[in-house]
């Protein structure tokens, strides 16, 4: 009997709410659950039939609003949070395509400096050799010039001896002939040392080139 005359006392209002309930099943399947104008409806449809339960005192109804209530909360929740997390994709897309962004920009600064690196060095090298080429033929020069003005010295040397010996008395010219020969002798070793020197020096300056030419070729 009770529950007879609750319904009886919640037909009015059930009448009254009938225009809200079929713009509701009219917009069901048209507006997404998270739009402001289907929002709006559930808030105001829960709200009326929360309020009409509590004042009608019929319970049904009054679940019926909050349930419509919380389930528009929830659905407003969970449409929130993933707005939230494709926000937080989109930064987090940022910024690995920012880190992927440094990071080539390092690999390439790197290789610019690796390329720079080989090329002081391999100017560093042709510096070097330059400097190894002008420095044997320094020395090279330096032996022959001092081969040269040893042998220049000890002709001359020769020589002196020689006209004193033409000089000196006829019993010694044989000894003097002997000694003059032994310093010809030595004179010629000498040129001969000169001449060794020169093409030290030459098979040097031959071999720097080959080197330089086969680097090149390589």
């Amino acid at each position: 009997m009770t529950t007879v005359i609750s319904t009886l006392i919640a037909l009015p209002y059930e009448l009254a709410r009938l225009p809200l309930a079929i713009v509701d099943d009219r917009l069901l399947g048209r507006l997404p659950d998270t739009s402001r104008p289907r929002v709006t409806l559930d808030r105001t449809i829960g709200s009326a039939d929360k309020l009409a339960g509590t004042l009608l005192v019929n319970r049904g109804i009054a679940d019926r609003g909050v349930d419509r209530l919380q389930r528009s909360e929830r659905l407003l929740t969970a449409d929130r949070l993933e707005q939230e997390a494709a926000t937080r994709r989109e930064q987090a897309s940022k910024t690995a395509t920012a880190g992927r962004r440094k990071a080539n920009q390092k690999r390439q600064a790197a290789q610019h400096r690796a390329a720079s690196g080989l090329d002081e060095a391999e100017l560093a090298e042709a510096r070097g050799k330059q400097a190894a080429k002008a420095k044997a033929a320094r020395t090279a020069t330096a032996k022959k010039a001092a081969a040269t003005k040893r042998a220049a010295g000890r002709t001359a040397t020769i020589e002196q001896r020689k006209r004193r010996v033409d000089s000196a008395a006829e019993a010694t010219k044989k000894a003097a002939r002997r000694t003059a020969k032994a310093e010809l002798d030595d004179a010629r070793e000498t040129k001969q040392s000169a001449a060794e020197a020169r093409a030290d020096a030459k098979r040097l300056n031959d071999l720097s080139k080959a080197k330089k030419q086969s680097r090149r070729q390589g």
